[in-house]
């Protein structure tokens, strides 16, 4: 019950009901939404849940494939310390260390867990992967028209010092945050 005369629903006693929820972003965000579930037993007894949903921004992204050319004007046209964030990141001593396979591993959590499209020939390097991405709102500009965040990640790898340095460069800081903070708990995941 949202408190606006919605009367909700009724479930029986030992029974399951699902519920179907359908999200469109309207602004960036960096942390999980959240809702409240609220109800009442038979016996007047009120329970009140908040809960997290399970939504990063990621999962409002749409690929977006660049040559390298492309890329690097893009990326050199974001500079600055609102558009970007970047963290460097350790793994664990008692991992097995950063090797091709896990760049491998890497560069599929960009294009396939994180829904960045693959900018390959950007670095010389085998040890770094970047992507581009739109991140797609329901929002609408003043023609009408969605409003759209261009997103470009780099993540940099140093295998002699076991570490990742994870670079993001958007127009809206939120998603430059929110890319960042997903990309780095992705790349720790394929460790295990």
């Amino acid at each position: 019950d949202d408190g606006e005369g919605d009367e909700g629903c009724s479930i029986e006693n030992k029974t399951q009901a699902k519920m179907l929820l359908l999200v469109e972003v309207t602004a960036p965000f960096d942390d999980a939404p959240s809702m409240r579930i609220t109800f009442e037993t038979e016996e007047g007894e009120r329970h009140d849940y908040p809960l997290r949903l399970p939504l990063v921004a990621t999962c409002f992204m749409e690929p977006v494939n660049l040559d390298p050319g492309a890329f690097m004007q893009r990326w050199k046209s974001l500079e600055g310390q609102d558009r970007e964030c970047q963290e460097v990141m350790r793994l664990p001593p008692n991992s097995s260390g950063i090797d091709e396979e896990y760049m491998s591993r890497v560069s599929n959590i960009i294009v396939n867990g994180l829904k960045f499209g693959r900018c390959e020939g950007v670095d010389p390097t085998p040890w770094t992967v970047s992507g581009a991405a739109t991140f797609r709102t329901g929002a609408k500009d003043v023609n009408g028209n969605n409003i759209n965040v261009g997103c470009l990640v780099r993540v940099e790898a140093n295998p002699k010092a076991n570490a990742f340095r994870v670079t993001t460069r958007t127009l809206h800081p939120l998603c430059s945050k929110a890319i960042k903070n997903v990309s780095l708990v992705s790349i720790k995941l394929a460790a295990l």
